[in-house]
């Protein structure tokens, strides 16, 4: 089936007259033409002015069972959340569960343009729990990229259940299944006992068998001496991205999430490596964590691509939310109207985060041959309009909502603002019983009222 969306403003590197008005033609599951298209002979056509199309949002960083921990943990900043909150949740977690949680956050991602998700699994899964996990994903039409937890308490058996899951599902769903490995290398985690140099070096080890990537939470926290990142620093007397470089994994496979507080050579390290940097601005923001410096980061070559984190921790998956929140906090620490040029920032949310999950080559830009993977955003809106320049409109006057149609490898998942799979009364069900699972689930955590 060939579709073509016409007469919105395209985004595409080094293509800023398309801003003006372009065309997308969709050719099956993959993109066959980008510019002023004429008389393209088309299966279906659709009107997209008054719209911004570009590439499906990457979200680089989500734990998709957050869900059921949104507005738990009030004012508590990260060390205290990580115990008092997440890890009771955590314990208390069921197949079923993780099922529903699955299901609820892809749709919700899909809603907002994100057609690419990083699962960051927090929590060891069983062969059940991943099926109960990738299987609704996959139903609903998003990328899912798994990040199986690898840890060193039972570590032989962890690296074969890594192998069987990545062997399982790895490729599953034509593709839009991939599996990493989640190797937590700070450390808070080291401190906590669910990391070793062992379990990094033979986790990396297993990565580069599978060529796929890694995700682990970096240098994060709150700056404190007696409970935050700089206490473990002191006390080891090295940072995370050096424990990294000392045992020789740190390498463009890493997903370093959050990175608030590199610190000494940290950000030449982590350039030299290639790896990148998952930021997430509201997250941080919400937990007292500090600011991530970005532009700094930018300016020392370092990749950084975007994600939410979860909606456990500030309460949204809207990918929008954190394009804005970064460029406007370092807007104000560098006192820079323009701290970080708008087509870089989109970028990140985009071309970045496929670079992320070494899939550069398939989706993250509007270009021939690679996935129709594409959102396209109402811009004429009470909130955005009028429109003067779409790049900015869409960064600080949309939001996830607007997301008009949604495309991952040219299958049409929302249409006119409404998914093409299911219907309003199965989102109805979905989130009503979203919500007597979380709150059975603060019940079994000791965390309701």
């Amino acid at each position: 089936m060939r579709t073509l969306l016409t007469g919105g403003a395209v985004f595409v590197k080094d293509r800023p007259d398309l801003l003006g008005g372009g065309d997308v033609l969709v050719d099956g599951t993959k993109i066959a033409a980008v510019g002023r298209l004429t008389d393209e002979p088309a299966d279906k056509v659709i009107d997209t002015t008054g719209c911004l199309v570009l590439p499906g949002l990457v979200n680089t960083h989500q734990h998709d069972w957050y869900i059921y921990g949104k507005g738990l943990g009030g004012s508590m900043l990260l060390e205290q959340w990580i115990t008092d909150c997440l890890f009771p949740l955590k314990s208390s977690l069921t197949v079923d569960d993780l099922r529903l949680a699955s299901e609820v956050s892809s749709l919700d991602m899909l809603r907002g343009g994100t057609t690419t998700a990083v699962n960051h699994q927090v929590n060891e899964t069983t062969a059940a729990d991943e099926d109960a996990i990738l299987r609704p994903a996959a139903e609903t039409g998003i990328r899912q990229f798994f990040g199986k937890v690898i840890r060193p308490k039972d570590i032989l058996d962890d690296y074969l259940s890594a192998r069987a899951c990545h062997e399982t599902w790895d490729g599953q769903a034509g593709g839009r299944v991939r599996v990493g490995f989640v190797l937590e290398a700070t450390a808070h985690w080291v401190h906590m006992g669910t990391s070793s140099e062992e379990m990094i070096v033979g986790g990396h080890k297993l990565a580069v068998e599978k060529d796929t990537f890694v995700s682990s939470h970096i240098a994060g926290g709150t700056l404190s001496r007696d409970s935050g990142y700089l206490k473990f620093v002191l006390e080891t007397g090295r940072t995370d991205p050096q424990f990294l470089h000392r045992i020789g994994v740190l390498d463009d496979r890493w997903i370093l999430a959050h990175t608030i507080y590199p610190r000494d050579n940290d950000m030449d390290l982590i350039a030299a490596a290639g790896s990148t940097v998952a930021h997430t601005p509201s997250s941080e923001a919400a937990r007292g964590g500090g600011i991530t410096p970005v532009k700094t980061m930018l300016s020392n070559g370092i990749r950084v691509a975007i994600g939410t984190d979860g909606p456990m921790v500030d309460l949204t998956n809207d990918m929008i939310e954190q394009l804005k929140w970064t460029r406007l906090m370092q807007n104000q620490v560098h006192l820079d109207a323009d701290s970080i040029p708008l087509e870089h920032l989109i970028a990140m949310g985009t071309a970045e985060g496929a670079r992320a999950v070494r899939a550069e080559n398939l989706f993250g830009t509007l270009e021939v041959g690679k996935a129709a993977d594409i959102a396209v955003f109402d811009l004429m809106t009470l909130h955005a309009g009028p429109v003067h320049n779409p790049l900015s409109t869409f960064v600080h006057a949309a939001r996830g909502r607007d997301a008009k149609h949604v495309m991952v490898e040219g299958d049409l998942l929302i249409e006119d603002g409404r998914f093409t799979r299911v219907d309003d009364l199965y989102i109805t069900e979905l989130l009503r019983q979203a919500g007597d699972r979380g709150r059975a689930l603060a019940r079994r955590a000791g965390l309701a009222e």
